[in-house]
């Protein structure tokens, strides 16, 4: 799902790129530079996989699944809360994700380090198919790019709820390809989410695509990869104005269709497989297994309906505290590169 959000701006992207300069001025980069580049790039990757992947994949789905009443019988972390309180009726403990600090000790209770990575190799399978069954969709006469993204993510379906599942459910030793769920009944369930969440995520891109355009930002052109546009005080408040639309937009539609999404998934979860935070199977009772007869998974209005208002709450504070981490990470980045480039460049203007 997230590589569809990806996929999907990158492709109006590419059509903003081809925009006219408007006379501004790019810093010329030698050759050589990208190689240094790649070396200080190297060595931030550590920190681009905890923010880009864990924070911004694991621990948004955990969010988005986690029953904030579980039931007073089911125990939580051996009937304590993350912080150690008793969890009497008197003190109910916290929901795990309502915390970055908690979540990351449940997360390591399970697994150590590597479950801050749980489902990675299941992921970059999903990224390498969509990028592969998109273009053979686009390659077939008069699909556009978009539509081949949103016929990827239908055909993939398996793989992204299999991730799904890594991710919610506790450690198993079945490899992600040994988990994935009937091609038939995950497509019933998820087909609606999928396209409602692409419809989502490609206004995303041209809405973002047009408000840059409409307040002549420049921007960085594919075909003269060397040149990088360089900033100067009237951009300042185009970029607020551009990161705004953005982050208003994700919030309001992009974020609610995803977790919708990522809910009816986790409603796929087969019945043995217990879950590292507490999930309503039943979704409010408006689930009915299939041994007696139901569907055995949550509509994506059962799945919207019962996300309560306080999970709304804790989901969107969650996304704020990661994106105080993620700002602060890719300061750091830059305050490492944009010096490397600012060194490494001559300034010029394209004629």
């Amino acid at each position: 799902m997230y590589s569809v959000l990806a996929s999907g701006a990158a492709s109006l992207a590419k059509r903003a790129a081809a925009g006219d300069d408007g006379g501004h001025k790019f810093y010329q980069l030698p050759p050589w530079a990208y190689l240094v580049l790649l070396l200080t790039a190297i060595a931030f990757l550590p920190g681009f996989l905890f923010v880009g992947y864990t924070l911004h994949g694991i621990y948004p789905i955990l969010a988005m699944v986690e029953d904030p009443h579980p039931p007073a019988y089911e125990p939580l972390a051996l009937n304590e809360d993350a912080d150690g309180a008793p969890a009497t009726p008197g003190n109910e403990p916290k929901a795990t994700t309502s915390s970055l600090r908690r979540t990351n000790r449940l997360l390591f209770s399970t697994a150590g380090w590597r479950a801050n990575f749980r489902g990675l190799l299941c992921y970059l399978c999903i990224a390498l198919c969509t990028s592969i069954v998109t273009g053979i969709f686009t390659a077939i006469p008069f699909v556009p790019s978009l539509v081949g993204v949103l016929l990827a993510g239908l055909a993939l379906v398996q793989l992204t709820t299999a991730w799904v599942h890594i991710v919610v459910s506790v450690p198993s030793s079945l490899p992600f390809w040994k988990r994935l769920p009937p091609f038939r009944r995950t497509f019933e369930a998820t087909c609606v989410p999928v396209f409602v969440n692409w419809a989502a995520s490609s206004a995303l891109g041209l809405i973002v695509w047009l408000t840059a355009a409409g307040l002549k930002l420049p921007v960085w052109d594919y075909k003269r990869p060397n040149e990088v546009p360089v900033g100067d005080s009237s951009m300042i408040w185009k970029d607020i104005v551009v990161i705004l639309v953005f982050v208003a937009f994700t919030a309001l539609v992009v974020v609610p269709t995803q977790a919708v999404l990522i809910r009816v998934q986790a409603s796929l979860l087969p019945p043995d497989a217990d879950t590292i935070v507490p999930l309503d199977r039943s979704f409010g009772g408006v689930v009915e297994p299939l041994i007696v007869g139901g569907k055995g998974y949550a509509s994506w209005m059962a799945a919207f309906n019962t996300f309560p208002r306080s999970s709304w709450i804790r989901l969107y504070i969650l996304y704020a505290k990661i994106a105080l981490v993620t700002i602060a990470f890719y300061g750091l980045v830059i305050a490492v590169i944009v010096p490397e480039v600012v060194l490494m460049s001559n300034k010029t203007k394209r004629n």
